[in-house]
């Protein structure tokens, strides 16, 4: 009985002694949790997809409080739960635009060419195992509903075509589809998202979309024009080309070049196909805008109301920003109003394609010429965050028509002809002490030596090719004193203060910047580049090598004029489409904190992609009669057959009469 109270005795001044530790411990360790993290975590989804980046939604909650993460943490859960986030947080959110599952493949595995049947696990991951998957195409959905098993929100099924459907309105948006589907068929996209984005290796893409200029997904835009869904269609055209109208009547359509109807008949007539939903919007005067971002106060001036410059800022008004454009002409349109006749491009289409940019938020002033009745300083001095410079064919020697108004137009930049024509003429021109000459070959030699003529007591010559290309091309090398060759380098950056150049950075043939001080920059090039400006407080400012996004790029960093010469006035409308959208995608990068450059996995002209040769049962229909006269448009009759002889392509798949065949089967059983 002794031993029984001692035990028990024993045990209870144990359980105090631990009792006691534990109110120490407590005392020690108490950590005081903010309530607001309970809050945020019941406004939250509740789903622990894990999109938002952390490991469920307790810790998403904890990571908003503690300001790690912002109110829109939560993907999957929209714009309504940011605002319940925002409103516990006391702070404001800016709503983001919505996204969706998009599928990028249209042929299962019964209507595609396969390698071989495959008969293992129900899963597209352990089929990937095995070659990549049954489908000849690298690239194939699988169709084995991995993306549809995965799915937290019951968003996904799988369609009688074999292939995932996303229901959009259940859809979140998480992307854990897109993280279990070994092919990277399935991905989360908005319309912002393929703006800026470029066609990639690893999407499921056919010829004529590689070879557009304008990279517009056109046999997308086609299947809405077959449903006579014409408002989609042009929706799709706007993605990547605010000319939709003017195109229809000037582009040179190289995609119909590469359209492998070729290979059966004639092209399908994918510009008279766009010149056709373009006249019918206009025609009915139809005014849908697309999604647009609340106006915010990222200002940008853009200096050029051409092509290029109209294109930049309608997608840089589609991605969140004020653009305002100022043209040194009374009206916009540059080489499509003053160089193009109006018989090749009515004056009344190009007006309509301006005007839907406008719509859209983007501001223009006409009449302000740079030089005269802005500079550049008086732009970054308050009324903007950026000055876009997009002259297209326009160069100096056009401003200075008469003598009138000699001298740069950009703080100390001269274009080398324009400094040698005015030598020659005697006119007065100040450079300065400090000179940094880019490129110009035999030319920049001559330049230095007027220069030192002239007073200055260093001048740079810059070469973006070695010493051995150099003296190869038999460029003399000036000896004179005051006058420095740097080889293999190439400007990426120049700054300065108000209409004074300071500074220019280059990259030397280590790697290594090189900062140079300077009074005048004198460029090569045939015509001043696109650039573009920041401001930097205090009148300061600094360029950025937005160069860089483009995928043709050239060697030459801050002075590349974005695109060769062109050879015809029709293909440069449509290449300053291209050139205006990857600005764009540029200056987005370049305020986002991001670094310039093309995406991975971008389409190159040397990219080696599936493709084939020749086509093998294909349905059969007769070509719509090609237009003769510019004049003409196709009807809506003619353009639905003619849109119905796409054959509805990607890498290697096409519409084919064994998979009407297969459809119309399935359709019976």
């Amino acid at each position: 009985m002794g031993s029984v109270l001692f035990a028990a005795l024993f045990l209870l001044g144990l359980g105090l002694a631990a009792a006691l530790v534990l109110v120490v411990a407590a005392k020690v360790f108490y950590i005081d949790e903010d309530p607001r993290i309970i809050e945020v975590e019941d406004a939250l989804l509740g789903a622990n997809c894990g999109a938002c980046g952390y490991a469920g939604c307790a810790a998403a909650a904890e990571a908003v409080v503690k300001g790690k993460a912002k109110p829109n943490v939560c993907i999957a859960g929209g714009n309504e739960i940011a605002l319940a986030v925002a409103e516990i947080m006391g702070v404001e959110v800016e709503l983001a635009e919505p996204r969706k599952a998009v599928l990028g493949c249209r042929y299962s595995a019964d209507t595609a060419a396969l390698r071989y049947i495959y008969n293992g696990a129900e899963d597209c991951r352990a089929a990937a195992l095995l070659y990549g998957g049954a489908k000849e195409c690298w690239i194939g959905c699988l169709g084995l509903g991995t993306c549809v098993k995965a799915c937290p929100f019951d968003a996904l099924s799988m369609g009688e075509n074999g292939l995932p459907v996303v229901d959009e309105k259940k859809c979140k948006a998480c992307g854990v589809c897109a993280e279990v589907c070994p092919k990277g068929i399935i991905k989360i996209s908005s319309v912002s998202r393929r703006i800026v984005a470029d066609n990639k290796t690893t999407e499921c893409t056919p010829p004529c979309r590689r070879h557009c200029p304008a990279e517009i997904d056109i046999s997308r835009y086609i299947r809405h024009i077959v449903r006579k869904e014409y408002a989609e269609a042009l929706d799709v055209i706007r993605e990547k080309n605010p000319f939709p109208l003017v195109c229809g009547w000037i582009c040179p359509a190289p995609c119909e070049f590469h359209c492998r109807r070729n290979y059966v008949d004639l092209p399908v007539g994918i510009n008279s196909l766009k010149k056709f939903v373009a006249n019918w919007e206009k025609d009915e005067d139809v005014h849908d805008l697309p999604y647009l971002p609340p106006e915010t106060d990222k200002r940008i001036s853009i200096i050029g109301g051409g092509v290029e410059g109209l294109t930049a800022a309608y997608f840089l008004r589609r991605l969140g920003y004020s653009p305002t454009v100022l043209e040194a002409t009374d009206k916009l349109g540059g080489i499509l109003r003053y160089v193009i006749p109006e018989e090749r491009l009515p004056r009344d289409a190009l007006d309509w394609d301006i005007r839907r940019i406008l719509d859209t938020g983007v501001a223009a002033e006409t009449g302000r010429r740079m030089g005269k009745d802005f500079t550049l300083a008086s732009l970054l001095d308050g009324v903007a965050d950026r000055a876009l410079l997009t002259t297209g064919g326009w160069d100096s020697r056009k401003i200075m028509s008469g003598g009138t108004d000699a001298g740069p137009l950009l703080p100390g930049t001269w274009l080398l002809l324009d400094f040698l024509l005015a030598e020659k003429h005697g006119a007065q021109v100040e450079i300065g002490k400090h000179i940094v000459i880019v490129g110009g070959g035999g030319s920049a030699q001559k330049a230095a030596d007027a220069c030192i003529r002239k007073g200055a007591e260093h001048v740079t010559v810059l070469y973006h090719f070695d010493e051995a290309e150099v003296r190869r091309r038999r460029l003399d090398l000036c000896d004179t004193e005051g006058i420095e060759t740097i080889f293999s380098a190439t400007p990426s950056e120049l700054r300065g203060e108000g209409e004074s150049l300071r500074t220019l950075v280059v990259r030397t043939a280590d790697g290594d910047p090189r900062e140079i001080e300077l009074d005048t920059v004198i460029i090569g090039a045939g015509r001043l580049p696109e650039m573009l400006f920041i401001g930097e407080g205090g009148g300061r400012w600094r360029t950025a090598e937005i160069s860089r996004a483009l995928i043709e790029e050239t060697d030459l960093g801050v002075f590349s004029v974005c695109g060769s010469e062109q050879i015809s006035d029709h293909s440069d409308v449509v290449m300053a489409v291209r050139r205006g959208r990857k600005i764009a995608r540029a200056v987005h990068l370049d305020a986002e904190g991001e670094p310039i450059g093309p995406e991975a996995d971008v389409i190159t002209d040397e990219e080696a992609l599936q493709n084939i040769r020749e086509i093998e049962n294909a349905e059969e229909f007769k070509a719509v009669k090609r237009n003769i006269r510019p004049t003409d448009t196709l009807d809506e009759s003619a353009a639905a057959d003619e849109a119905r002889r796409c054959l509805n392509c990607g890498l290697i798949c096409y519409e084919n009469c064994l998979a009407a065949q297969a459809d119309a089967l399935g359709e019976a059983q």
